[in-house]
């Protein structure tokens, strides 16, 4: 057992999350571990109050293993960036149908410090690379209309958040929304 914990400490994330899917709760309970600490600074980013921060911790922890389930390293993004987005998406869920009002996005500067676990300058680097690189592949492979909507649902906006503020229906976010599911999709698989 305590060989297996030691072999579980030398992989990587993404080698963790296989193994996770194979039913190893070891590989889980490690991934839990290590992201444990992003968790707990996103939720304390949403509220003060120590109660309702651990709600919003569990609620990251249910966006960590919908992460587990629906990851594919063949996208190209780190797993712990993944599972940001996911848990921060719960949380931001959470919230809302909680307090019924919209969530303020978070600085983007803290968001990439969360995402890197840390502000090493080459690190910084690397990672504000990667996001630019996945960015530019995100602008060049979408049109205007699809790429407002999906940085507007990635920051946790609603159908009608989006409309209102793009100026257009609901129904066209919702197009969009399709269309973007069926372009980004195969990059997923």
């Amino acid at each position: 057992m305590n060989a297996l914990v030691t072999s579980l400490n030398d992989l990587s994330d993404e080698q963790l999350v296989v193994l996770a899917r194979e039913k190893n709760e070891e590989a889980f309970t490690r991934l839990v571990s290590r992201c444990s600490g992003m968790l707990k600074s996103l939720s304390a980013k949403y509220c003060r109050d120590f109660s309702e921060s651990e709600d919003l911790v569990q609620e990251g922890l249910l966006g960590l293993l919908s992460a587990v389930q629906t990851y594919h390293s063949s996208a190209n993004v780190a797993f712990r960036t993944y599972a940001y987005a996911c848990a921060r998406n719960r949380m931001v869920s959470a919230l809302r149908r909680r307090n019924g009002e919209r969530i303020q996005s978070l600085d983007e500067e803290d968001e990439l410090s969360d995402l890197i676990g840390g502000t090493d300058p080459a690190s910084l680097l690397v990672r504000q690379e990667e996001i630019e690189q996945l960015n530019k592949r995100l602008r060049d492979g979408l049109s205007v209309l699809e790429y407002r909507v999906l940085m507007a649902r990635l920051s946790g906006y609603s159908y009608r958040e989006i409309a209102k503020c793009l100026n257009v229906t609901e129904k066209a976010v919702d197009n969009a929304h399709q269309r973007l599911r069926r372009k980004l999709t195969p990059a997923l698989i």
